[in-house]
């Protein structure tokens, strides 16, 4: 069986806690009580905030990367260049002292 999803999750914590409210009289014998209900709502509620902030985290971590990818490429960029103009500049035998190990 497939799990559900969060919404649905939460759509089930709330009918469950609005049948316990509407018929809490006929639940008291196997101990259910509108205490249970509430505390089904205060889950939802406390879901609803975490689903919140982790939307809020997912978004940030998306611009985090995306800053990342951007200056990475620019790194790459001024490395690739500099190791051109050191190459041109440095007799082949000292390149190993700027971490370029080509031969050519």
């Amino acid at each position: 069986m497939a799990s559900q999803t969060f919404s649905n999750n939460l759509n089930q914590f709330n009918l469950i806690a609005e049948g316990i409210t509407t018929r809490a009289d006929s639940l008291l014998d196997v101990g259910v009580t509108t205490a249970d209900a509430d505390a089904m709502r205060a889950y939802v509620t406390e879901l609803n905030a975490l689903n919140a902030e982790q939307e809020e985290l997912k978004a940030q971590l998306k611009a985090k990367t995306e800053a990342m990818t951007t200056k990475m490429k620019e790194a790459k960029t001024k490395y690739s260049n500099l190791r051109k103009r050191v190459k041109i500049a440095v007799p082949k035998e000292d390149w190993v002292a700027y971490g370029i190990t080509a031969k050519r």
